[in-house]
């Protein structure tokens, strides 16, 4: 934990550089040619905090029959230079 403004804030790990993923989740017990809806999450956070992984998925895809992506993006600076 630390304070920022007097707020307390949990403590948040190193990030690496390496974080473009996309967390796909479907249900298990599906025929493979079967026509699910697709959810797309693109976490919020202004650009500056948050991550796809913090969220788990997996229940949703399985008790809604839907196939959830998780989109993870870079953050910050990292995410805007070229």
């Amino acid at each position: 934990m630390f304070s920022v403004f007097g707020l307390t804030l949990p403590y948040i790990p190193d990030i690496s550089e390496d974080c473009l993923y996309l967390n796909i989740y479907s249900p298990a017990n599906r025929a493979q040619d079967a026509k699910l809806p697709v959810m797309v999450w693109i976490h919020g956070g202004g650009f500056s905090l948050g991550s796809a992984s913090s969220g788990d998925a997996s229940a949703l895809a399985a008790y809604q029959d839907v196939v959830v992506v998780l989109i993870q993006y870079r953050l910050g600076i990292l995410g805007f230079l070229r």
